[in-house]
């Protein structure tokens, strides 16, 4: 009869349970190295244990481990690493030694196992219920450029562009709403907040991503048009003088930007690691709100482009800046005074968003084949 029992709650485990491989670290006993009493291994070992590929760049000393669609960056000098667009902090700094690059031996054994070898999940046996609205989009930050002590650009006439991007951003919120999505404005009154803060109350928010509001202006009144941009460095002289004229709000921070900005190289690396991440959805959003503007209101679409706008540079997340005129430009000034075409203009972009939006959960984030 013991028999019997015995038998049965094996055959029990066996077909009612998927049993999994206890999480073990993998061993990198033959070539871990001792820095400074921390336990380092050469990056190459990592590569070659995990059977992975990696990109090294010299110039931001950053290297990037990939397998099977998933990522670690890490950067020499920085004590986290990002793990799928997630930061993690390792037990110490990624070290350069004798020209080799040397990651936290517990860090590679662990946490990189779990990301490029991750143990099955001891489960009943059952149908898998699919996750869904993982890529929903939910939240936005809109942030209407300038405020308070920093106008911005000003037509012939006095038309502010603080004034005009808060009206617009405002209208936006609204019609982004009314679909069901949650929309924060950085500000909601004539007030001046810090580049970096911008960005910051993005990551706070948790923001899906990031839409700085902008008008445009330039040396010549014959320059017309709507053109978005994302992160990355200038593709033409226009886009760093554009670039330029809006990162000239750096001189209206006062001493609590230091608060807020990267405090060290190694910061700043980290933040460019996540832009780089984003750049492609960024993109991708650039092109539909571009798209949303130029078509309906019969502006001139002067593309997408990129460039190294300050505000952009701390976001975690995709984020474009929006230019929805010149002011410079008589007549388009006109047009963006005039609350009716503020309306439309708002309108538009928001149509952008949401074609965007629409595309983006249909693809489950861009991962399926197109």
């Amino acid at each position: 009869m013991k028999k019997i029992i015995v038998i049965f709650i094996i055959i029990f485990f066996i077909t009612g349970c998927a049993t999994v491989a206890k999480k073990e670290a993998v061993s990198f006993r033959d070539t871990t190295f001792s820095i400074n009493g921390v336990s380092y291994v050469p990056a190459s070992a990592v590569i070659q244990s995990y059977s992975a590929n990696h990109t090294w760049d010299p110039i931001a000393r950053k290297l990037i481990i990939e397998k099977k669609g998933k990522k670690a960056i890490f950067c020499v000098g920085a004590d986290v690493a990002l793990i799928n667009n997630n930061l993690k902090r390792m037990p110490a700094a990624v070290k350069m030694d004798s020209g080799k690059i040397m990651i936290p031996a517990s860090f590679a054994s662990l946490a990189l196992k779990e990301l490029f070898l991750p143990s099955i999940i001891s489960v009943r046996r059952k149908r898998p219920v699919p996750y869904k609205g993982k890529y929903a989009i939910r939240t936005i930050v809109i942030d209407p450029g300038h405020g308070g002590r920093d106008p911005g650009a000003i037509s012939a006439t006095g038309i502010r562009e603080k004034d005009i991007v808060l009206s617009i951003s405002k209208r936006l919120k609204s019609y982004l709403q009314k679909e069901g999505i949650n929309v924060i404005l950085t500000r909601r009154s004539d007030r001046f907040i810090s580049l970096w803060r911008r960005a910051q109350i993005a990551n706070e928010k948790k923001a899906d991503f990031f839409i700085s509001v902008h008008a445009n202006a330039a040396r010549t009144k014959y320059a017309h048009g709507v053109e978005v941009f994302y992160l990355s460095e200038a593709v033409d002289d226009f886009a760093r003088a554009t670039a330029a004229a809006e990162n000239a709000a750096l001189q209206y921070e006062d001493s609590s930007f230091n608060k807020f900005k990267p405090k060290s190289a190694v910061a700043a690396t980290l933040g460019d690691m996540l832009s780089d991440e984003n750049r492609r959805e960024s993109i991708e959003l650039a092109k539909c709100i571009g798209r949303g503007m130029s078509k309906p209101l019969s502006l001139r679409d002067r593309g997408v482009k990129g460039a190294r706008f300050y505000v952009l540079k701390g976001a975690q997340m995709p984020s474009v800046l929006v230019e929805v005129g010149f002011l410079s430009n008589r007549k388009e000034a006109m047009k963006l005074k005039d609350k009716n075409f503020q309306q439309r203009l708002a309108k538009a972009i928001a149509d952008g968003i949401l074609l965007y939006k629409h595309h983006y959960e249909k693809t489950d984030g861009f991962t399926r084949p197109r």
